[in-house]
């Protein structure tokens, strides 16, 4: 379980959004558009903010980050992709 003092100051390393944490499942969830590919925010018109990636997708994805041991995984290219739908 994730202290409520770290809550207050985590933020998604993608796009800085916030987070909501599910208690049952252990994990953290940014709900803003990112990226299905690269996991960078998106903005309305679907184009990646990457440099890198760049592409542009009509199904942003929400991130979920897994907290392992008290500690939350925080790392993009290990979230799990949600649908937004």
């Amino acid at each position: 379980m994730v202290s409520k003092e770290l809550l207050e100051i985590l933020a998604c390393p993608s796009c800085k959004g916030d987070l909501e944490y599910d208690k049952v499942n252990d994990k953290l969830t940014c709900r803003n558009r990112h990226c299905p590919e690269c996991g960078m925010p998106v903005d309305d018109a679907g184009q990646c903010s990457s440099s890198e990636c760049g592409k542009v997708t009509m199904n942003p994805v929400a991130l979920s980050y897994r907290v392992e041991d008290d500690i939350p995984i925080m790392l993009i290219y290990e979230a799990e992709k949600l649908s937004l739908s």
